[in-house]
């Protein structure tokens, strides 16, 4: 089962990514969060993830819309 936050970072992140989304942010959890599980991600996480789901996505998409993505995942801190 998702949090409510994991699942607002997912619907936004699908956005940009498709279908990929979930894959990415599996793996920007669990290699450059300490292993934290995305499923189980909170607010305070999201300043961190976006972060790197910014660098990461960087790779499959426009710079300007992964510069984006990270600062609507971000948002969901507050």
């Amino acid at each position: 089962m998702m949090s409510m936050t994991s699942e607002a970072v997912l619907m936004i992140a699908t956005g940009y990514l498709g279908p990929a989304a979930i894959t990415l942010l599996e793996r920007q959890t669990k290699f450059h969060m300490q292993g934290l599980d995305f499923h189980e991600i909170q607010p305070y996480h999201c300043a961190e993830l976006g972060r790197w789901v910014g660098i990461a996505s960087s790779m499959f998409i426009e710079q300007d819309q992964a510069e984006e993505l990270s600062a609507r995942i971000r948002e969901l801190e507050r």
